[in-house]
């Protein structure tokens, strides 16, 4: 410190300055003028708040309305015509109450432990939560942490019918939350909560769980199995111990770290309830469980949307929709047809439309075992355990099995290899699934209504059961042609109907051959083929050709719009991306499939002029007191011009069409009702489909294996399937033909290039069928003539040009293909490439101009001619029978080709006038 005298000196000085005086209290002044706004804000913000919550807590429901019991009201379903199909009971309402010195304490603090550790301490809110709750939201920046306590839960389930988040609502439920705590004690609020919480596959409450999951009395309950039901409660589904076992283990642990944590349970409790292997049993019991009631696949589909939409759209828990649902008492109006979904089950259970036992019938094999060992540890197996066995032996095996006596073998012979002496077995269910396996789905594409849906062939097994029509997905294979190739091409004017693409040796971007169904046939290429034709006779080339003019993003596109939810433009799995952007996809060869749902409602759109309208289950519902809960209206969108629907329909008919179509067994036998659709059959023949349609319905159907596995059978028993329920239904419906929309002329063209027809040559196409009148929207039809058919006179004799000196009987005018690519030579020196036109193409010599060389004049034969000429005079030009009689002969043949004909391509007589066609159609 400096003590002198200057220094003092100089400090006195600064504490008499005038103007140091003047700004210190201009200083001071001013930090009590803030402090005291400071203060003024701070009472004047408190007081809004408290006035912003008491308007808050004045909107929330009065102490005196409201109950948290646990009560409910059956639901019911009602049909189209608004007939009762089935009360919403049994398994899935299962509420059975319980009181709460009937559960092993255990139980209890696991909700506890989990929920709400703070429970018997609050008053109803937990301020510590709350505090933690804002510190984390604050820290991530959005609402991820809550709050609730056990008795704000109890409120929003039982009171509350949303489940928003706002901080309204949060406040009335915290208010809420003191009063019901000082009418009722913490037991009351506990036991009303563990009888109310859901816990998936639509169990209500601890007892009706713990019969479904472990099919014991709540009273039986281990710690481990207890912490397992606590860990559903936060999201029911991803936590469900059945279908994500893997997630409810990893919560389970959770629950059992809290309950060591809180002196809840010892720490050898806690070793062992997780060394505990509940999973298991649980899967035992799931296999063990008998159906208590018979929902139909269709009811099974209902409640599924009913309950996403009212999570969606009524701000629901799914805990909340499922009470809503099972025991709220609505009323569920559906679009089913029970006359038609009769027809539907009629025929997927009928043996007789599937191949025979002998021929391609197998068991897919479910099995559960579980043995007490003699030293009295308990183990588990089931059918991959068996496999595994088996595999040790035997590289082939599999379980799919010809007949459940074989199967039974397997399983005898597994249980001897591990039943050892003083080994007892506990449990043990067996459960054979027929295969092939199918689905079908019925809708009327013109409001969306699904009439009828079958899930699967033989028995159905329980509630909420594997549902093949919506619930899995399988390739589509050829269908897909149609939407994602010929669609796209069609609508956006690159292509035509009568637009030509060569069936020739093809390869992907990557260098991978695409190959035909028909390859191992005499002729494994068409060569110059129409999209009619590529459509008809299901041309893998030709679709993948049609995409690539389009672009693979375009028909992608085209396919999302139609509205598929399982074709993506990147999916990550195991650490791969995949895309389904490619040229694959115009053969459905897509990363995941597509569902018998999603492919029925995309061939609707096609069916309905354009228009895509989402398929739907229910129309209305109703609460218990009659009031309109929620009304289903369909999306609705255009996906494609009407001229493009009609000309996709009208080639689909050709699919149809004995001689050229690849599902002649689809079409109608009994009535007269036009239809249209396409076959698909994938890879290694592991799915059949045929989706298609007639003026009033879209119908898919699918067969093949649970388990890729190639069919055996020949016979299109999809398709027998298919057009046996389609004639059903159509029996007794008035006749109706597919709408032809303004904006569709005809042309005559020839098949050989899809351009306008010459006279004299298009028509002795040496294929055959060389001119049709084909379809086109207006603006795209052909204003060109043909050139890739060609005539030339040649001599017969040298196969070469002919000259002048070429004896007239050797001459002849021939038509030849002369394609706009040329084949590559080597495809010919190689033999494996048999293209079905090769043998109509011009000739090297012919096109590089040469003329025959045998004939000159030297050894022209005056003699000869002069007889000929003899022969000219006295009888005219058509003489001795050579020449032009033999031409003359050429052109009756082809007639009666003509006339013959049962080729659908062809089935217009080209001398029909346009406008009488026009008319006609």
């Amino acid at each position: 410190m400096n003590y002198s005298k200057d220094n003092n000196t100089k400090k006195q000085k600064q504490l008499q300055d005038k103007k140091k005086k003047v700004k210190n209290k201009f200083s001071l002044s001013f930090l009590r003028i803030f402090i005291v706004t400071i203060l003024l804000l701070f009472i004047v913000g408190v007081g809004a708040t408290l006035g912003a919550v008491k308007g808050i807590i004045d909107t929330a429901p009065s102490i005196e309305q409201i109950s948290v019991i646990p009560e409910g009201y059956s639901s019911v379903i009602y049909d189209q015509n608004g007939n009762e199909i089935v009360r919403l009971v049994g398994e899935h309402a299962n509420r059975i109450y319980v009181d709460l010195d009937m559960m092993p304490e255990h139980l209890p603090n696991a909700f506890v432990a989990i929920e709400d550790e703070r429970f018997w301490a609050h008053n109803g809110i937990d301020l510590k939560g709350i505090m933690r709750a804002v510190f984390v939201n604050l820290r991530d920046g959005a609402l991820s942490e809550g709050a609730s306590t056990i008795t704000q839960q109890l409120l929003k389930n039982n009171v509350f019918q949303t489940n928003s988040k706002t901080f309204d609502r949060k406040i009335q439920e915290q208010y809420l939350a003191i009063q019901i705590e000082q009418e009722l004690n913490k037991e009351q609020i506990l036991e009303y909560y563990l009888n109310t919480i859901g816990l998936g596959s639509g169990n209500l409450g601890v007892q009706a769980a713990a019969k479904h999951y472990f099919n014991k009395d709540v009273s039986e309950l281990t710690i481990a199995e207890s912490a397992s039901l606590a860990a559903i409660t936060q999201r029911p589904e991803a936590y469900h111990p059945v279908r994500n076992p893997e997630n409810n283990r990893q919560r389970q642990l959770l629950v059992l770290a809290k309950m060591l944590e809180l002196d809840y349970i010892t720490q050898s409790e806690y070793d062992s309830a997780v060394d505990e292997d509940i999973y298991a049993r649980i899967q035992t019991v799931n296999e063990e469980r008998e159906p208590t009631s018979s929902y139909s696949y269709f009811v099974d589909e209902v409640i599924k949307q009913l309950v996403e939409d009212l999570v969606a759209e009524n701000d629901l828990t799914e805990t909340q929709a499922y009470n809503l649902v099972y025991r709220g008492g609505l009323s569920i109006y559906t679009t089913q047809d029970l006359d038609i979904q009769k027809i539907v089950d009629d025929v997927l259970t009928d043996e007789s439309f599937y191949p025979p036992r002998e021929v391609d019938y197998f068991v897919s094999l479910t099995y559960r075992l579980s043995i007490e060992e003699n030293d009295g540890s308990i183990s588990h197996y089931d059918e991959n355990t068996l496999q595994n066995y088996f595999l040790q032996n035997n590289s082939n095996f599999d379980l799919l099995f010809r007949s459940e006596e074989i199967a039974q073998e397997h399983i005898d012979e597994y249980k001897e290899y591990l039943l050892n002496d003083g080994d007892s077995v506990l449990a043990e269910r067996t459960n054979y699934t027929p295969q092939p396996q199918a689905s079908m789905t019925i809708i009327d594409y013109h409001t969306g209504h699904v009439k009828a849906i079958a899930g699967g062939r033989g028995e159905k097994q329980g509630n909420l059961t594997l549902n093949r029509a919506t619930g899995t997905t399988r390739q589509p294979g050829s269908t897909f042609k149609v939407l994602a190739s010929f669609l796209p091409a069609l609508d956006s004017g690159e292509s035509t109907l009568a637009s030509v693409f060569d069936d020739v040796p093809h390869t992907y971007p990557n260098g991978r051959s695409i190959s035909n169904w028909y390859s191992g046939h005499t002729y494994n290429y068409k060569g110059l083929s129409s999209m009619r034709q590529g459509i008809a006779y299901s041309m893998n080339i030709v679709a993948v050709k049609a995409l690539e003019e389009v672009t693979p993003r375009v028909g992608y596109d085209y396919i999302m719009d139609l509205g598929f939810t399982t074709v993506y433009e990147q999916l990550h799995s195991n650490n791969q991306v995949h895309s389904d952007i490619g040229l694959p996809l115009a053969l459905g060869g897509l990363t995941r499939g597509v569902t018998n749902l999603e492919l029925t409602a995309a061939y609707g759109a096609i069916a309905n002029n354009g228009m895509y309208v989402e398929p739907i289950f229910y129309t209305r519902v109703l609460d218990h007191d009659g009031r309109l809960l929620l009304e289903k209206t369909p999306e609705t969108r255009r996906v494609m011009k009407e001229t493009t629907s009609f000309l996709l329909t009208n080639a689909m008919q050709d699919v149809l069409k004995p001689g050229i179509g690849t599902a002649s067994t689809a079409a109608f036998r009994n009535i007269n009702m036009p239809a249209a659709g396409k076959t698909g059959t994938t890879s290694s023949n592991y799915d059949r489909w045929f989706s298609g349609y007639t003026p009033y319905y879209a119908a898919s159907v699918w067969i093949g294996h649970d388990i890729n596995t190639s069919m055996n059978y020949s016979t299109s028993y999809h398709n027998i399937m298919w057009r046996e329920v389609m004639e059903r239904i159509h029996t007794d419906l008035p006749h109706r033909n597919f709408e032809t929309p303004s904006g569709i002329v005809t042309r005559q063209i020839s098949t050989a290039s899809g351009l306008l027809a010459v006279d004299g040559v298009s028509d002795r196409n040496p294929r055959g069928n060389g001119v049709r009148t084909e379809y086109f929207a207006q603006g795209t039809e052909p204003t060109e003539y043909c050139d890739v058919l060609q005539e030339v006179t040649i001599c017969t004799e040298s196969g070469l040009l002919a000259t002048e000196y070429c004896p007239d009987e050797l001459v002849e005018s021939r038509v030849y293909i002369v394609r706009p690519d040329p084949l590559e030579p080597s495809w010919a020196e190689s033999g494996s490439v048999r293209i079905e036109d090769a043998q109509y193409e011009m000739p090297t010599a012919i096109k590089e101009g040469q003329y025959c060389d045998m004939h000159d004049p030297s050894n022209f034969d005056d003699d000869s001619n002069s007889f000929n000429d003899f022969l000219d005079d006295l009888f005219g030009n058509n003489g001795n029978g050579n020449g032009n009689g033999n031409n003359n002969g050429n052109d009756d043949e082809n007639d009666e080709d003509e006339n013959n004909d049962t080729n659908p391509l062809d089935d217009e007589d080209p001398t029909n006038p346009i406008e009488d066609l026009d008319e006609d159609e």
